[in-house]
Parts: structure tokens; C-alpha cells; sequence
């Protein structure tokens, strides 16, 4: 059985500088640190002749959405821009909770990165509204940062400035077939909407007026921390596909894994396959943030890298 997401990695143009930003911007302090080995090149699909380092951060000591940062000798390209936006697949943003977003997009302007405007109001359900931010860091990695404006306490109290890392989302263009791979690991539906709103184009900094399809999913129905969510541009399918499974890999900018802790990496790599997973490779070493484990990696429905590990 899988957990719910426990940490993602970011490839990161300069390790000190992305620590330093994440710090500031979102007191996210680092946990560890180290050279990347040689070891984990088939699992993270990077060339032995690298070399790099990698540091573990984290918004608080609970173990839970954090955030593995790598940086190369040589940096690469960034795994999204103008020409794949709309019809790109693979992983897209990290989504983080504030007390207030628009103090934390303003940090995060101050640390280096960039906002577009102010936090857009919308109505998630009747119960809960909140304040939308949509930031990126300065190696241009989309981070979504909100806070409540209504129902925040169904979502339990908020004990630091800004959360541990609540969801990652995935962009693709087939949203049912995502949401059901997911489901299938045992995530259920927090809300599944078609968002059409004057102030998308604003929220999302699109160049053009757009509607999406998003669903979010959370762990057995109870986890807030380590959701997914994935979502399409509508009106879109004149595009061609563009999957980054081939360009979200190190030493890229840009979300490149999710984690998944395992009680049975076996079994859980047999049941991630009948449902279209594609593996990549296995191994038992010492994991960036884990310690010793069994860890496999394989591809998820959008080309999208999942890491599953079991501590030894």
C-alpha cells in the first residue's frame, strides 16, 4: 500500500540560491544535505558524468510534503515554458497553504521570485472560498500559494506560517483517466469542477482567456498534506500533445518526482503496473531524505516520475 505524497523533487539551477529562496519566502529550513550519489543515476535517469548536490527542506518536523531540491554541475533548461503550456503533460506546481497569501506572495517577490497579481478570490464549494496566488520561484518552478477566506477550519488549524507542501498537480490531457490511476492508489475526490471565471486568465497568467478541467484528490479521504491534482486546458485539443516525461529529468529545471512511501514495494509495483505504470528501475541504497531503502521509480499516465520507497 501507498502513503500519500511525502516529498517532491525539484531540479534547481543553484542549490544555495533555491535554499536560501525557499527559506525566505516560505521558512522552509533545510533537514539535510549531501552529494548526490552515482548510485541513484538509473532511478532519477541522470548521466553518471554529473555531478551534484542535493539538499532536504522543509516547513516543519513532521515528515510530511516536503520538499527534495537537486542542483547539477551543470544546470539545464526548465521543463516548462510559453510553447508546451497548454498542451504539455507531466507535473506543474506545488500548492502550498498560508495564513495569508498575499503577505506570502509578497515574500516570495522579495526572495527573488516573481508574482503576477494580486490573490484572486473564487468559491471552491459553498462551504470554503479562499484567496488564489499563483508565484513562481526564480528558476521559474510554479508555486500556488492560498489561504481561506471561509472554511479553513475544515481543513484543520495551520501551525506555521506556510504549510508543508498540500498538493502537487499535474497537468494533462485526459483528466478522468489521471484521476482514475489515482483513485486506484486510494485517493478520493476533494472536489472535481470545470473552473470558467473572469479572473482565471489572471490567476493562472495565461495570455489568453481559458477554461479547465480540475480535480483533487486526497489520501483515503482524510489526508490533507500529499494530495494530487491534476487538470486540462479546455478547448485545447487542436494542440498537439507535448508529454515532458523526456525533459523532466536532471539536471532540468523544474518538478521532476513525487514520493510515495511503500509497506510492500513488491506488491505495489505489481499493482501499479496493471494500471499502466511504466517502471524504470530498482534498487537498495541510501535514499536524499529517507535514509536506507528499497526504491523503485516508474512513470505514472502523464509521463509524470513516481518514486516509491520502503525504509529498511
Amino acid at each position: 500500500m501507498l502513503s500519500e505524497v511525502k516529498l517532491v523533487t525539484l531540479g534547481v539551477s543553484d542549490l544555495d540560491n533555491a535554499c536560501a529562496f525557499y527559506s525566505s519566502a516560505l521558512q522552509y529550513q533545510v533537514k539535510e544535505s549531501g552529494p548526490i550519489s552515482p548510485e541513484l543515476a538509473a532511478l532519477w535517469r541522470f548521466d553518471t558524468a554529473l555531478t551534484g548536490r542535493y539538499a532536504i527542506i522543509a516547513a516543519d518536523d513532521s515528515g510530511l510534503g516536503r520538499i527534495r531540491l537537486l542542483s547539477f554541475d551543470a544546470p539545464g533548461e526548465r521543463i516548462w515554458n510559453k510553447d508546451n503550456l497548454y498542451n504539455g503533460s507531466g507535473f506543474y506546481a506545488l500548492n502550498f497553504r498560508s495564513r495569508d497569501a498575499l503577505d506570502t506572495m509578497n515574500a516570495v517577490k522579495a526572495a527573488g521570485g516573481s508574482s503576477g497579481k494580486e490573490p484572486s478570490a473564487w468559491e471552491v464549494s459553498e462551504h470554503v472560498s479562499v484567496r488564489d496566488s499563483i508565484n513562481d520561484d526564480p528558476d521559474g518552478i510554479r508555486l500556488d500559494v492560498f489561504s481561506y477566506d471561509r472554511g479553513g477550519e475544515l481543513r484543520g488549524p495551520l501551525e506555521t506560517e506556510v504549510s508543508v507542501l498540500q498538493t502537487v498537480a499535474i497537468a494533462t490531457r485526459d483528466v478522468e483517466r489521471s484521476a482514475a490511476f489515482y483513485r486506484a492508489l486510494g485517493y478520493q475526490t476533494l472536489f472535481d469542477q470545470t473552473l470558467d471565471f473572469p479572473e482565471l486568465q489572471d490567476l493562472l497568467g495565461t495570455d489568453k482567456p481559458v477554461r479547465i478541467h480540475n480535480i483533487n484528490l486526497l489520501k483515503d479521504g482524510t489526508i490533507i498534506p500529499g494530495r494530487v491534482e491534476m487538470f486540462a486546458y479546455l478547448d485545447m485539443d487542436h494542440l498537439p500533445d507535448a508529454p515532458l516525461r523526456d525533459k523532466a529529468v536532471p539536471p532540468n529545471i523544474g518538478i521532476l518526482s513525487a514520493s510515495f512511501e511503500s509497506t510492500d514495494v513488491d506488491a505495489d509495483l505489481e499493482h501499479l503496473q496493471t494500471l499502466g505504470a511504466d517502471p524504470v528501475a530498482r534498487a537498495q541504497l541510501a535514499l536524499p531524505g529517507f535514509g536506507a531503502c528499497d526504491v523503485a521509480t516508474l512513470f505514472g499516465p502523464d509521463g509524470e516520475l513516481l518514486e516509491i520507497y520502503r525504509r529498511a
